[in-house]
C-alpha cells in the first residue's frame, strides 16, 4: 500500500493531486486544514492537508499532459473530471465494517502475522477493543468527510453540506456512545450507512433497531373493572405536575375515562395550585394528601375509578431520608405503577445517578421530558442500552394534552433523525 501527504490551497486542489498521482481508487485516511506563515498562524495562508493511500495495484492515473494542464488552471479543469459519475473507493463500504478488526488487519503485508496478532489481541482484550472502537470512529468520520466532499463536488445542484448528514454523523452528534454507534452501524446495511439521514430507508432501519434493543411500555393499558394506579417520582424541576396534567386530559377528554388526581407534592404551594388549575379545567377533583395513611384513604375513596394519577414532591437523589419517605408514602398500596420521570436535557452522567439512587422506590417505567429543549438525547439511547429500563413516554412541549406521546422505536428514531 502507498501512503502519501498532499497540501494544497483548497479541498479541491488537494484531491486533484490525489486523482492524478494515486488514481481513483485512492482513499482519504485523514484530512486537516491549518494556517501557514503569518504571525503564530494570524493571517496566514490556509493549507489544505489530504493523507491518501491507495493499493499496489494498477491504478487509473490522469495523463501528463492532463495533469500539467491541472496545475496550470486547476479550478477549470475539476469541473471537468468531476463531472463524471460520483467517484467513490471499491473499498470504502467494507471498510465500514472491517475497519481496525483483526481481519482487517491480517489483508496486505501483515497476512503472515494474523495469527500473532489474534494471540496479543486475547491476552490484552480490554484495551485492544477501545483500540480498535477508536480507530472505528476516525475510520469512518474520515470516509464520511471525503464522501461528502466528492458527492458536493459530483452533483452541486442536489445536495450540500448543510443538506447530506449522514447516519453515523448525526448519531454522534446526539452523544450516542462510540460502542453503541458501532453496533448500530453492524447492523444496519452498507447502503443505509452511505445514505442521507432523511431517507426513508434509514429511518426503518434505525426503528428495526430499537425493536430489538429497547423495552417500550407503549400508552398506559387499562384492564376493564380495574383501578389503574400512577405515580410520577423524580427529581425537582423536571415537570412531573405538568405530565401529570397531560395524562390526565389525555384519558379523560380523549379516552373518556373516569379519572382522579391525587398530588402530595404540598412542599410547593404552586405546585397544588397548578395541578388545581388543571383539575378544574378537565372537571375532575383533587385529593391533597400529606402522609401515606392520607394517601391510602385516597385511593381507597376512589376505587371506582378507572385511573388513579399520584403526583410526589420532587426529590433530590442526594438526599437519603427524601428518598426513603417516598418510598414509604408508595409502600401503601403495592398496585401503585410508578413512573420515574428525567428530563432529556440531564446529563448521562446524572441520569444514571438518578436512576440508581431512585432504585429504592423501584420504578416501573421511566419517562423523558423536555426532549424539545435538548439538540441531543443520546442519553436516552445510551440508558436504554446500559440498564434494563422501560420507556412510558416522551413530552415534547409544554401544551396541555397535546405534548406528549408514547415512547416507540420509531418515536426514539425519528428524535434522533430529526
Amino acid at each position: 500500500m502507498r501512503i502519501k501527504v498532499f497540501k494544497a490551497a483548497t479541498i479541491q486542489a488537494a484531491m486533484l493531486q490525489v486523482k492524478s498521482e494515486l488514481g481513483i481508487d485512492a482513499v482519504i485516511l485523514h484530512t486537516k486544514k491549518y494556517h501557514k506563515g503569518g504571525f503564530l498562524g494570524y493571517k496566514g495562508k490556509e493549507v489544505v492537508e489530504l493523507t491518501a493511500a491507495v493499493d499496489d495495484v494498477p491504478r487509473k492515473v490522469l495523463p501528463e499532459k492532463e495533469n500539467k494542464n491541472l496545475k496550470v488552471n486547476e479550478m477549470n479543469q475539476a469541473d471537468r473530471v468531476f463531472s463524471q459519475e460520483p467517484i467513490v473507493p471499491r473499498n470504502i463500504v467494507t471498510q465500514y465494517k472491517s475497519a481496525g478488526t483483526l481481519e482487517r488487519m491480517a489483508t496486505g503485508d501483515n497476512a503472515a502475522s494474523v495469527d500473532l496478532q489474534k494471540d496479543k489481541a486475547r491476552d490484552m482484550l480490554p484495551p485492544a477493543v477501545d483500540d480498535l472502537q477508536e480507530q472505528k470512529i476516525k475510520q469512518l468520520e474520515a470516509e464520511l468527510s471525503q464522501i461528502k466532499m466528492m458527492l458536493q463536488q459530483t452533483m452541486p445542484d442536489q445536495i450540500s453540506s448543510s443538506q447530506f448528514v449522514s447516519l453515523p454523523e448525526i448519531l454522534a452528534e446526539h452523544e450516542v456512545a462510540d460502542t453503541i454507534i458501532q453496533d448500530i452501524l453492524s447492523s444496519i446495511s452498507e447502503k443505509q450507512i452511505l445514505q442521507n439521514k432523511d431517507a426513508p430507508e434509514v429511518l426503518a432501519e434505525l426503528t428495526t433497531y430499537f425493536d430489538r434493543k429497547m423495552n417500550s411500555g407503549n400508552d398506559i393499558i387499562i384492564k376493564p373493572e380495574t383501578t389503574k394506579i400512577i405515580a410520577l417520582i423524580g427529581a425537582t424541576g423536571v415537570g412531573k405536575t405538568t405530565t401529570l396534567a397531560k395524562l390526565a386530559a389525555r384519558f379523560v377528554l380523549e379516552k373518556e375515562m373516569n379519572v382522579a388526581l391525587i398530588t402530595a407534592d404540598t412542599y410547593r404551594i404552586s405546585a397544588v395550585e397548578q395541578l388545581k388549575t388543571y383539575s378544574d379545567i378537565i372537571g375532575l377533583t383533587l385529593e391533597t394528601v400529606y402522609s401515606p395513611t392520607d394517601l391510602k384513604v385516597a385511593i381507597d375513596k376512589h376505587r371506582d375509578k378507572q385511573l388513579i394519577l399520584i403526583d410526589t414532591a420532587g426529590r433530590s437523589q442526594h438526599n437519603d431520608f427524601q428518598l426513603n419517605e417516598l418510598r414509604e408514602l408508595l409502600a401503601v398500596d403495592p398496585n401503585i405503577e410508578k413512573h420515574l420521570v428525567l428530563s432529556a436535557t440531564t446529563k448521562y452522567k446524572d441520569a444514571v445517578d438518578i436512576i440508581r439512587k431512585f432504585s429504592l422506590c423501584a420504578p416501573d417505567r421511566v419517562l423523558f421530558t423536555k426532549v424539545d429543549e435538548t439538540s441531543s438525547i443520546g442519553t436516552v439511547v445510551n440508558l436504554i442500552h446500559e440498564y434494563p429500563i422501560i420507556l412510558s413516554y416522551f413530552t415534547n412541549g409544554q401544551s396541555v394534552p397535546d405534548d406528549i406521546i408514547a415512547a416507540s422505536s420509531r418515536g426514539l428514531a425519528e428524535l434522533l433523525l430529526r
